[in-house]
């Protein structure tokens, strides 16, 4: 059986501020996509979102969550596009791409059913809905169980407001309502002795729930030209490849509250032969999927797990197995080379070259994950624990404890330890106390 590959294309949470920052530099067309991003942005009133995915002290995801949610889709779909665009420049074809909750809308601009000016102007649309429908406060929590188990407890609690939202396999079902229903769903499920993580998210995503705001978005988007794939794509809302243009119509207009079947989708494509699979936006929360979902003979590959200049995606791709077309700009003057050597200025010190630093990290992801039941794949340096993946105060200070008898290290200032939310800012204070 001829093996293939699939793109996937993350939704929400998928925003790593300045991923792109010496990378999509390199990519004439990925650059077109950003300039065209922020033109039609700036059409509906909506800030330039370049700045969020080309520097790296813009605001992290908790920060757009809370002070400006309006810029959160737009810089999660900047970023899946120019990913593809440099997957094509790295001469890597797809195919077929999948998409992933607000992911399938980049998976269909992609696949050239809708131009990138027409899914920026579809994401603007969709926040405004938002604002306007005003639905009621909710949000998204994850199951550790299978959709059997998951379906089996909605149910159980006979709550017609809370809804199965995604299945992304064996290991993690995600359930979707208002606050109050999650809180009692949280609590029951933890009862039952199943881990129950609330995920960041405005919105009681792919429920019914949010009907008014599918609404309002059906409507104002119904003029947008669509053209049927140019390349296969295979709709998790759908449970099947889209064809043609009303296909496409109907994975636009029922994202918002159809459930996420990404699991089924993954097997239908594995079953077919599709054994690699790359994600081409932000972090690496569909690759870790991929590896806990289906059999050791899929492989998953993540392009922008982390912020990093060109040489690490290449390595990576080259130690998967990958042939790639890009190498670096030769050395020299010129104006071409002011973004290299501006480029360090902004970083933060150069820590990973510490003795034991790269250890350390493998180690807490290694503890970390054992203990929140993630894979360890998921939990990159700068994931923040609260943000990213809602592990409260409590939670955080017992692990911190672990790290501490781990490592024999003092108790470091109050301050220090509350700041420490990410797997760097805990390697931080541990090579600190062991210089």
């Amino acid at each position: 059986m001829t093996s293939h590959v699939a793109v996937l294309f993350p939704g929400q949470g998928a925003y790593l501020p300045g991923v792109l920052a010496d990378r999509a530099r390199h990519f004439p067309r990925a650059a077109e996509a950003l300039e065209t991003i922020d033109a039609v942005a700036a059409e509906h009133g909506f800030e330039p979102v370049t700045p969020l995915v080309l520097e790296r002290d813009a605001a992290p995801l908790d920060d757009l969550l809370t002070k400006n949610s309006d810029q959160l889709d737009l810089a999660i779909y900047a970023v899946n596009a120019v990913g593809f665009e440099m997957l094509a420049g790295l001469g890597l074809r797809a195919d077929v791409l999948v998409g992933h909750s607000f992911g399938e809308f980049a998976a269909l601009s992609a696949a050239g059913a809708v131009s990138v000016a027409d899914v920026t102007r579809m994401a603007c649309a969709r926040t405004e809905a938002f604002h306007r429908a005003d639905p009621a406060e909710g949000g998204l929590v994850a199951l550790d169980v299978p959709a059997r188990r998951a379906e089996h407890l909605v149910g159980l609690l006979d709550d017609p407001e809370l809804r199965l939202a995604i299945d992304n396999g064996p290991g993690q079902t995600v359930v979707s309502g208002p606050l109050e229903s999650l809180r009692v769903a949280q609590e029951v499920a933890t009862g039952l002795g199943f881990r129950a993580t609330r995920l960041r998210a405005r919105y009681a995503f792919h429920n019914p729930a949010l009907h008014l705001a599918a609404d309002i978005f059906r409507e104002a988007t119904a003029e947008i030209p669509l053209d049927e794939p140019r390349v296969p794509v295979f709709s998790p809302v759908l449970g099947r490849h889209v064809r043609t243009v009303a296909d496409v119509r109907e994975v636009i207009v029922r994202n918002m509250v159809a459930p996420v079947r990404f699991y089924d989708a993954l097997l239908s494509l594995f079953r077919a032969g599709t054994t690699t699979f790359i994600e081409a936006g932000a972090r690496q929360a569909l690759t870790g999927i991929v590896r806990s979902s289906l059999p050791s003979s899929a492989r998953a590959l993540p392009l922008l797990p982390s912020r990093g200049g060109m040489e690490s995606i290449t390595a990576s791709f080259d130690e998967a197995g990958f042939t790639v077309s890009w190498s670096p700009p030769p050395a020299g003057p010129g104006p071409a080379e002011e973004p290299v050597t501006h480029e360090p200025r902004t970083e933060p010190p150069e820590q990973d070259a510490l003795p034991g630093r790269a250890e350390v990290l493998t180690e807490l992801a290694g503890l970390y994950a054992e203990d929140l039941g993630f894979p360890v794949e998921m939990l990159t340096p700068d994931m923040d624990l609260e943000a990213d993946l809602g592990v409260d105060s409590a939670k955080q200070l017992a692990l911190f404890q672990r790290v501490r008898k781990q490592y024999g290290l003092a108790e470091p200032p109050a301050e220090r330890r509350v700041r420490a939310t990410t797997l760097d800012r805990i390697a931080d204070l541990v090579e600190e106390q062991r210089r």
